[in-house]
């Protein structure tokens, strides 16, 4: 039973085990937690896979570590590190900007311990040398993340044709109600009405539908995925 994932065992066992799980839509959130880096909550939440620790960078680097990836944030345009554990409009925009990039990472094929935009070996500027060693294509940074944007508005596409919404977009009861302890993150818990105000944003730069969390039409046919929009017949 336990191999089918905690999500499932709770189901099966019932008597009030959901109360212990920490999953996002089913899938057991990694050892970085949303009470400490608040963009990731947002991430977890709304991942077409679930939650996931290498779907976008981590809080820190536009907190604290900001001065040691000043230059590579700069190349995607993230000149304003933010606050600790703040999900404010800019902050989102970093996790929606980095998101991309480790989208579009998977897209190629590449180790994210190897290539991305921060603490990495070689960062997304090497990576668009790189692509152009091998395909001859004369790509741009920017057209780099619109790969990993289309790549994300698919998966989300797809989830809204099977009926996952917005509604599924959540992250456990237990993380707003028990607060963690021991360490740096003692007595941290994520604060439930920040975390709806963040995913209002994340949906607004997404230009996502901010009641159901799906792709717009407009933002469909903007990234040339028309053919989704009608599949999803909206």
């Amino acid at each position: 039973l336990l191999g089918l994932g905690s999500a499932a065992a709770a189901e099966a066992i019932g008597r009030g085990t959901e109360e212990y799980l920490i999953t996002s839509h089913k899938q057991e959130a990694p050892a970085h937690m949303p009470q400490l880096k608040s963009s990731l909550g947002v991430i977890y939440a709304t991942n077409p896979f679930g939650a996931d620790h290498q779907s976008s960078e981590h809080d820190a680097a536009y907190e604290k570590d900001f001065d040691s990836y000043a230059e590579r944030l700069k190349v995607l345009d993230l000149t304003q590190p933010q606050p600790k554990r703040s999900l404010t409009p800019e902050k989102i925009r970093y996790a929606v900007q980095t998101q991309y990039i480790y989208s579009a990472m998977d897209s190629v094929n590449v180790c994210q311990f190897v290539y991305g935009p921060t603490w990495q070996l070689f960062h997304v500027d090497q990576l668009r040398d790189l692509i152009e060693y091998v395909t001859g294509w004369d790509i741009t940074v920017p057209e780099i993340m619109t790969v990993g944007e289309r790549r994300l508005n698919m998966l989300r596409a797809f989830n809204a044709r099977e009926g996952i919404d917005r509604e599924q977009d959540k992250l456990p009861e237990k993380m707003f109600k028990k607060a963690l302890k021991g360490g740096r993150s003692d007595g941290l818990k994520v604060d439930r009405a920040q975390f709806e105000a963040a995913l209002d944003e994340y949906y607004r730069q997404n230009e996502w539908d901010i009641e159901t969390g799906i792709p717009t039409r407009h933002k469909l046919e903007a990234l040339d995925l028309g053919w989704v929009a009608e599949m999803l017949k909206i």
